[in-house]
């Protein structure tokens, strides 16, 4: 831990600037960091850098008692916001819940979004999330339904598992990294406070580029998705420990020409030997066109809704 708080609060940095960020202190003081509360539990709090957008999840005992104090005071607050009842949908965020699949817009990113309209009321600690991302070359925005995200919302699997989706749009088809990677953490963070979402039931899948997302997302933001499901991606094997505790199930097609098995493969080697309890699922003689075979299983749908936080 004593290396990985040096190698995180390696730089003086400049004073904080946007009223979400705040100037983080080693207990010593001799190090700071600009970054933004994201969680706290157990006597360590996660943080997110300024400069690169990289989470940390660090011990309070190694922060300054300003830092440790600050904490304490969101938990309260977070404590106090608890009432055991989700807040209903807030003002233009409602308009968006109308049972249909609408266009919405924020945080550098178009996306589409869904929820039948009695999702506009809170009831118990909320609904589940699924956030989908698509493959390269996938355009969510156009006048159909958004590619796999539609497995969801087809009327026999919504009645059993009502929730919302959203399916945001890649830019440039490059990836879902950098600021298109913010870009959907935030809009998952933003639709937490503005609609009645379970917070511990945020489901996180996506297709071949979409499959990279998966991994991606799930490195970077690992206390926020309650299930994965990546399908014909791929990642880095030595990210997998930060997010080995988070149920995965991992999908590929064994004569896939676009994303080579392997890919899947290296993943679910580096998580088993990560202690995951990592599924994987391997299409005999399939190639990369599994998406349908995975989104239309029922099983796939039961197994991710069974998970929590």
């Amino acid at each position: 831990m004593k290396a990985l708080l040096v190698m995180v609060l390696s730089l003086l940095v400049i004073p904080l600037a946007g009223a979400e960020m705040r100037e983080w202190k080693t207990a010593d003081k001799s190090k700071t960091l600009v970054a933004e509360y994201v969680s706290s539990r157990d006597g360590k709090v996660t943080i997110r850098r300024k400069r690169d957008r990289r989470s940390f999840t660090l011990s309070l005992d190694k922060l300054s008692e300003q830092d440790r104090e600050y904490v304490k005071q969101r938990e309260e607050e977070a404590s106090g916001d608890e009432s055991g009842e989700a807040k209903d949908a807030e003002g233009e965020f409602a308009k968006l819940i109308t049972g249909d699949w609408e266009r919405a817009e924020g945080h550098g990113l178009k996306y589409r979004i869904y929820g039948a309209r009695k999702l506009r009321r809170g009831k118990g600690e909320g609904y589940p999330l699924v956030v989908y991302l698509h493959g390269r070359g996938g355009d969510v925005m156009s006048p159909q339904e958004p590619g796999g995200a539609n497995a969801f919302t087809r009327d026999d699997n919504y009645r059993r598992r009502t929730c919302f989706v959203i399916a945001p749009q890649n830019p440039d088809q490059q990836g879902w990294t950098g600021a298109k990677a913010d870009g959907v953490v935030e809009i998952v963070e933003e639709l937490i406070k503005k609609l009645p979402v379970d917070p511990k039931r945020i489901y996180l899948t996506g297709y071949s580029m979409g499959g990279y997302g998966t991994f991606q997302l799930l490195a970077q933001e690992p206390r926020m998705w309650a299930a994965a499901v990546p399908v014909a991606g791929g990642g880095n094997p030595g990210a997998v420990k930060d997010y080995r505790k988070v149920p995965i199930w991992v999908f590929h097609g064994e004569d896939d020409k676009v994303v080579p098995v392997s890919q899947s493969q290296a993943m679910v080697e580096a998580l088993k030997k990560a202690r995951s309890e990592v599924k994987y699922t391997e299409f005999p003689g399939a190639g990369h066109g599994v998406s349908g075979k995975v989104y239309g299983d029922e099983k796939v749908h039961e197994w991710m809704f069974e998970q929590a936080q």
